[in-house]
């Protein structure tokens, strides 16, 4: 029996990571029945421990400024830091339901995992997610699979999103060419990342493959819906009242209530937000990606929010993030957008003034008009992006 590996981010405290990393990990698992998949339990202390919350570690900015608004967040919700590592707690139990490695390497360095990828698996895939942004695991590190690694190599979404590699050093860009050169197969999930493959090396082809969010079978999630109902009803959410989702910033939810007031029932998903009707910071991962179908529209600037929203045939308004590298790149929620010909769906502003007509007047004709089987439908063609993928695996796998 064939083994494939799987190195991701799948135990960032993420939710759009974990999702992702679950359903590549199914999809490739229903592909080849006949192979053992499984998710090389891989992680960084230096990763790690920004999941485990402190006042000092939760007041830590790059300035003052950054420090001030953090301890004013943490003046206007007390509960903060024990939320977050309560949300750290339900990460960690399920993670159990991923289908891990035998074995578990928890290091900064690659020795361990490059030897125990060697003597474990005939193919390793890096990706999906931001895997080729170095700006806080280091360069070299495990998910560029340097030459150490002797089995078959191919990248699936891998991104290398919020980090500039126009200004990274020639020694590292002179690296990177090298460790992709002896990739099988160089799948990305943006144009940004195309580029920067380009840019490395002009001889190689990446390939765009969608994220694995694209063909999740939400349905097929371990969720009982009965229980997660009544769950959101203790929380105070009502199901009779047409309800906007948002994952965002306490800017994000002023502005809708300015638009709204209390005509509909505002939930937020990930942040504490203190405007929201009802506030779901801690779902698990499952009931996150669950969550969606019970509204009638999301408000986001998240990439997988976006993602997860239009997976249960929900519309969604995109807010950008005003970060320096979407200033000079391609955003990843704008390129998924363009993909599925939703680009009017992208706004700028700053969620007191600019295009904020445009905004509600689109919100408006979303929450009058059902939309679920045409953008169900674009999604799945999106996801056929996945074929380019396996093809090339499929041949792989078949060889003796």
């Amino acid at each position: 029996m064939k083994k494939i590996g799987i190195l991701t981010f799948h135990r960032s405290v993420n939710y759009g990571a974990f999702i992702q990393a679950y359903s590549l990990a199914k999809r490739l698992k229903e592909e080849y029945p006949n192979a053992d998949v499984e998710i090389i339990d891989y992680h960084m202390p230096i990763v790690a421990n920004s999941y485990i919350y402190t006042f000092s570690s939760y007041i830590a900015a790059n300035n003052n400024i950054g420090r001030i608004k953090r301890i004013i967040r943490l003046a206007q919700h007390p509960t903060v830091i024990q939320k977050l590592n309560n949300r750290t707690k339900i990460f960690t139990e399920c993670q159990k339901m991923l289908p891990l490695s035998g074995k578990t390497i928890f290091s900064n360095s690659t020795d361990e995992v490059f030897d125990y990828i060697n003597s474990t698996y005939d193919v390793v895939i890096v990706g999906s997610d931001a895997v080729w942004n170095y700006a806080s695991r280091g360069f070299p590190n495990a998910y560029f699979l340097n030459d150490k690694v002797h089995c078959k190599k191919l990248s699936y979404a891998a991104s290398c999103y919020g980090m500039d590699y126009s200004t990274c050093p020639d020694k590292d860009i002179q690296q990177m060419s090298r460790f992709l050169s002896n990739f099988n197969f160089i799948g990305v999930r943006d144009e940004a990342t195309e580029n920067m493959v380009k840019y490395i090396n002009p001889e190689l082809t990446p390939a765009h493959t969608c994220d694995p969010t694209c063909f999740l079978k939400v349905n097929d999630l371990p969720v009982d819906e009965k229980k997660l109902r009544e769950k959101l009803h203790k929380r105070g959410f009502d199901f009779n009242k047409t309800t906007i989702g948002m994952m965002g910033s306490e800017k994000m939810c002023n502005m809708l209530r300015r638009m709204y007031g209390k005509c509909y029932q505002i939930v937020s998903l990930y942040e504490p937000v203190r405007n929201s009707d009802v506030d779901l910071y801690d779902l698990t991962p499952f009931e996150w990606a669950y969550v969606f179908r019970f509204f009638k529209v999301t408000f986001t600037t998240y990439f997988h929010g976006t993602m997860l929203s239009l997976r249960n045939g929900i519309p969604v308004i995109c807010l950008a993030l005003q970060t320096n590298f979407a200033k000079k790149y391609t955003p990843k929620t704008l390129d998924l957008l363009k993909r599925l010909s939703y680009e009017s769906w992208y706004f700028k502003t700053d969620y007191k003034t600019v295009h904020l007509d445009k905004i509600k007047s689109l919100a408006d004709k979303m929450l009058q008009t059902e939309m679920h089987d045409e953008i169900v439908q674009r999604l799945d063609q999106e996801a056929a992006n996945f074929d380019v993928f396996n093809d090339n695996l499929r041949r792989i796998m078949e060889e003796n």
